[in-house]
């Protein structure tokens, strides 16, 4: 039994890799889920690193920085709702303890305001997330989002 044990361990330590596996799909997942909790206007803090969050947004802002509260409200106050799906969701997973994941895909969807009524309906942006592992959990630092092409990205309802 002691021999078994022994060579398992020696197995997993020869190809590290077989330990990381499943964080690629964890990513996605995680992404998926995340937007679509954004949709409905909520979020789950604990994905977002607890110091903040550096992201840009699509309507061409200015890095910003929010504590995962700050994200919260503001997302909760905004009398925008963003719909959008997540497609082709690519995972890096880098550094010496691939502790880090660099992902990017396209959202695509669409913008409603008060009501339902339909702001932007062909949103198509391109994001890219950054993500650190800590306590076995991947938690968001970072994130850019830029206009696709013919997309709208986000339209702030004026009225």
């Amino acid at each position: 039994m002691k021999k078994i044990f022994l060579v398992a361990i020696s197995l997993i330590l020869s190809n590290p890799a077989q330990l990381y596996a499943g964080d690629k799909e964890d990513l996605v997942k995680q992404i998926e889920q995340y937007w679509a909790n954004w949709s409905n206007k909520t979020i789950d803090i604990s994905t977002v690193h607890p110091d903040g969050n550096w992201a840009a947004s699509s309507q061409g802002g200015l890095w910003n920085f929010q504590t995962p509260k700050e994200m919260q409200s503001n997302l909760q106050r905004d009398k925008n709702t963003l719909n959008a799906r997540p497609h082709h969701i690519e995972v890096s997973i880098v550094g010496k303890k691939k502790d880090v994941a660099y992902t990017n895909y396209y959202l695509i969807g669409n913008v409603t305001g008060l009501g339902g009524k339909v702001i932007a309906e062909n949103y198509r942006t391109r994001a890219s997330q950054t993500f650190v592992k800590q306590n076995g959990k991947w938690k968001s630092i970072g994130g850019h989002y830029s206009p696709l092409y013919g997309g709208s990205g986000v339209i702030n309802d004026l009225d």
